[in-house]
């Protein structure tokens, strides 16, 4: 056989193969997607007032400080907009993923809503999130006794740290305690120190903004005095003004810019790392939370000391909580993030997201935990959240967790959420 006729055969047979592999793959069932199977939300309460009084304020600072609508610490009308945005834009996301109706109202008991009682700031917070997650369903917000400590938002009083380990734990992370501050939050303490001016130190010589920042022992738990503590104080005030809408004039006195409030909130955030992520501190802190969630992810009724009484039947959990919070879960799983448009990784109404999916094939269930929050922009103006305009929504990685499939097997995550909770606090 000639060997023309050898190619001839061998292109056939080439063609051949590759009709038969397309009718094959025609033929072949489709990979099907996870499926989303219940979350978990961890959001923190709306834009409240700075939980001090302006003259208050202004005695630290030496500089006058704008009147808020509403009594120190409280959820301010602007801020409540903008979480019930959150809210709304939430509602949508997770009834295209068909967790939640398009439309009407879920199962009884299918979304629960708990807030921590102790601030009215969370319960109002709660409320909102109730209403915008399923509007018109009367979904009410539950709580614990109104201005009780709930061991869900902070476990300190059912398993206090010991006030020692507490700041030998910092201290591994500072230097001994020498190296309180780092070079972003030295360079924040510089800026604002420029704001505040040579007549704010004269009036008030802590407003001078020298010496050295120190980690003290208190009963509570490490605390961070000098520099750093007033300029973390006000840098988070000044991002409340901004982002409750207050005129240019009235924010950071005349020099609220997003540029100059993200000049100045690496203090905020330094000392929130130090007190709040620090494992040792966090999970102590979120013991009653983590043992929580490692249950209502399971799909089981919470157990355990000061847990709240949500039901296993639940495909979506909301808690309304603070910065903390979200703060001392970041450090007990080991997770991290920067939100572009946002100086403040717990800004107002940002949400942990714990997601559950269920892989059709196995049966094999992952979590995956998702970071949203609005921009400064967005935190201002209150606008209406959509696929046009959406809020900051990042996929993390969990540190305590190996990952696979974008997100770490369920099993996996909950024996490693259990075994990093202290033992003193398994009750």
């Amino acid at each position: 056989m000639s060997r023309r006729v050898f190619r001839i055969l061998g292109r056939r047979q080439s063609g051949l193969a590759v009709v038969l592999t397309t009718i094959l793959l025609a033929q072949a069932p489709a990979r099907a997607e996870p499926k989303l199977e219940r979350v978990v939300l961890v959001s923190r309460h709306g834009v409240p007032a700075p939980t001090a009084s302006p003259a208050a304020l202004e005695a630290r600072t030496g500089r006058p400080w704008p009147a808020f609508p509403v009594e120190p610490g409280e959820l301010m009308p602007h801020g409540a907009e903008a979480l019930s945005r959150m809210g709304a834009y939430l509602r949508s996301l997770y009834a295209k993923a068909e967790l939640l109706p398009e439309t009407g109202c879920p199962a009884v008991n299918a979304v629960q809503v708990w807030a921590d009682g102790a601030a009215n700031r969370t319960r109002k917070s709660g409320q909102i999130l109730a209403d915008a997650i399923v509007p018109g369903c009367g979904l009410v917000a539950r709580h614990g006794p109104a201005g009780a400590v709930d061991p869900v938002f902070d476990s300190g009083r059912i398993c206090p740290l010991d006030p020692a380990e507490a700041l030998a734990a910092v201290q591994g992370r500072t230097a001994g305690g020498f190296a309180v501050t780092d070079k972003a939050s030295d360079k924040a303490i510089a800026a604002l120190k420029r704001i505040l001016g040579p007549a704010a130190c004269k009036a008030v010589p802590a407003a001078c903004l020298d010496g050295p920042s120190t980690l003290v022992a208190t009963p509570t738990g490490p605390k961070i005095e000098g520099p750093l503590a007033l300029a973390a104080t006000v840098s988070e005030n000044l991002l409340l003004e901004y982002a409750e809408g207050l005129p240019p004039d009235q924010v950071a006195w005349g020099q609220g810019t997003p540029e100059t409030l993200a000049a100045l909130l690496p203090a905020h955030r330094r000392a929130a790392d130090l007190l709040r992520r620090t494992p040792e501190i966090a999970t102590f802190r979120a013991a009653t939370l983590l043992r929580m969630l490692s249950d209502l992810l399971q799909g089981e009724a919470p157990r355990g000391l000061g847990v709240p009484p949500l039901g296993a039947s639940a495909r979506l959990v909301v808690l309304a909580s603070h910065d903390t919070t979200l703060s001392n879960l970041s450090g007990a799983l080991g997770l991290g993030w920067s939100l572009p448009g946002q100086p403040d990784p717990t800004a107002p109404g940002a949400t942990l997201a714990f997601e559950v999916w269920r892989h059709a094939e196995t049966g094999a269930r992952t979590i995956r935990i998702r970071i949203f929050a609005q921009t400064l922009d967005q935190l201002r103006s209150a606008r209406a959240l959509g696929p046009l305009d959406p809020p900051v929504s990042l996929p993390l990685t969990i540190g305590i967790c190996p990952a696979r499939d974008g997100g770490c097997d369920l099993e996996t995550f909950t024996t490693k959420v259990r075994a990093a909770i202290p033992p003193v606090c398994l009750r």
